[in-house]
């Protein structure tokens, strides 16, 4: 299924070198997050991100409404509701993948991956369609907040490679300078993946192992397998998490942060006093603005536009 999409084009019309897409959490809506990421959430100097980094396309797109299954009750065939309980009413929320318990990510976890497999799928091809406009993989920076992060982080394993020639030659961004013919070329990657607040689904197991739990046919004739684990080895990475976060605890982000490099990404790992179930601001955006400029995405000084 395509998603919907709510897209904020460069603040610089003359000039888009990269796409950030990212992905809302449980419950919300993408109108809702690029509001609050783009409008209210400040760096140190009080500016949004989209004022530092005028040169991005900001892509956000919008989970479908999915039924809650902890709301089904027991007598339709679901886990709500039990005996000697009231039974409530179906809840359908925009969501990723469904979650039977907050607190225990791993309670009834298989319900996570029919949801989770379709999200990924969908996710993924918004990457390669914004990699083909912008001119690469490496020009396209994934993120995502709690769910949206979860699910962000499982579209960059089953990510596989787009081919050069995918990308209509008018479409590209900035020409990229050729240095030495006679060098290798540069493994492939996306140019980033970032997470707030957020986990990995079904931990604990290898990367390929990780990348088979949601069952997500590999569809491009193998770049899947063939590209795959370069592309996450080489994707640097960004984890932001609050120390009072109610909602998903710090423990859930460092044991997300140990898998990532356990799959061999470089990781930088960021612990916040404060903050909770969102970015810290503003050291956290401060870091953030630092990260990506760390990546080459063009940044400006107040007053340079």
């Amino acid at each position: 299924m395509e998603l919907g999409q709510l897209v904020v084009a460069p603040l610089d019309p003359r000039h888009h070198t990269h796409t950030l897409i990212f992905l809302h959490g449980r419950g919300d809506t993408s109108a809702n997050m690029t509001d609050a990421l783009l409008r209210w959430s400040r760096n140190s100097r009080r500016r949004s991100l989209v004022d530092v980094f005028p040169t991005v396309r900001w892509v956000f797109p919008q989970a479908e409404a999915r039924l809650v299954q902890s709301s089904v009750p027991a007598s339709l065939g679901g886990k709500g509701g039990g005996e000697g309980e009231e039974e409530e009413k179906e809840t359908v929320w925009p969501q990723w993948f469904d979650i039977w318990n907050i607190l225990d990510m791993s309670d009834s976890e298989e319900l996570q991956a029919p949801g989770l497999r379709d999200s990924v799928a969908s996710i993924r091809r918004i990457v390669r369609n914004e990699a083909r406009k912008v001119g690469g993989l490496d020009r396209v920076l994934l993120s995502g907040i709690s769910q949206g992060g979860a699910t962000a982080v499982h579209a960059l394993l089953h990510l596989g490679a787009v081919a050069a020639e995918d990308a209509p030659p008018e479409k590209l961004a900035e020409p990229r300078v050729v240095v030495d013919l006679d060098e290798p070329p540069p493994p492939a990657r996306l140019g980033g993946l970032l997470c707030f607040s957020c986990w990995l689904p079904f931990p604990g197991g290898t990367l390929d192992e990780t990348r088979e739990v949601i069952g997500l046919d590999d569809d491009d004739g193998g770049l899947v397998r063939e590209k795959g684990d370069e592309i996450v080895r080489h994707t640097p990475a960004f984890l932001g998490h609050c120390a009072d976060d109610p909602v998903v605890f710090p423990e859930y982000g460092r044991l997300l942060r140990d898998e990532l490099r356990g799959f061999g990404m470089e990781v930088e790992w960021n612990e916040y006093p404060d903050g909770g179930h969102w970015l810290n601001s503003p050291q956290g955006v401060d870091d953030v603005v630092e990260f990506l400029k760390a990546r080459g995405i063009p940044a400006v000084e107040e007053g340079e536009i």
